[in-house]
């Protein structure tokens, strides 16, 4: 279903009002990664209506540490994104409260992302955030838009994706 344009005298439907709502999906629990960089789900997912337009935003909330960092990307076969990214740097090697390099970009509709990590330690305790928004448009399947993640580089050290309603995704229809 389109997003309706409402003429007077027209009968408004409760979909046709609620496709405007912006929803939320959230990451309930900590998800840890060691050593791998093979990208896992997230429960960042959701199944958007086929043939629309979304406007989405995505606040990550990980712990990292220098040697491992945290890398995500989009499992969305029926979807092509545009996507406009910040991050800490992937070498990012100072304090949590110390300013450092950060990565923006609009990577292409695959391409995975990176955010680096500031703990020397594992568990890594420091709380950091990565932001990915923008718009993305399904095609004629019903598919399901997922977030996936791993960590940058291989390392025994912990990559720490927040739950607990600290890292979710925000979206809406607007075409």
């Amino acid at each position: 279903m389109s997003i309706p344009q409402w003429f007077a005298g027209q009968v408004l439907t409760a979909d046709a009002m609620n496709a405007r709502n912006v929803k939320m999906v959230a990451q309930q629990n900590d998800q840890v990664v060691t050593s791998s960089t093979t990208l896992i789900d997230s429960e960042i997912t959701f199944i958007p209506e086929p043939n629309a337009v979304y406007q989405y935003w995505l606040y990550i909330s990980y712990s990292a540490t220098t040697n491992s960092d945290l890398r995500w990307s989009w499992n969305a076969a029926g979807a092509t994104l545009a996507s406009f990214t910040q991050a800490y740097a992937a070498t990012a090697g100072s304090g949590v409260n110390t300013g450092s390099d950060i990565i923006m970009r609009r990577p292409g509709n695959t391409t995975a992302r990176a955010a680096g990590g500031t703990d020397t330690t594992s568990p890594p305790v420091n709380f950091h955030s990565a932001y990915d928004s923008g718009t993305f448009v399904t095609d004629g399947t019903l598919s399901a838009v997922t977030m996936q993640f791993c960590q940058n580089t291989s390392h025994t050290d912990q990559t720490i994706l927040r739950g607990g309603n600290q890292t979710r995704m925000l979206y809406q229809r607007i075409g």
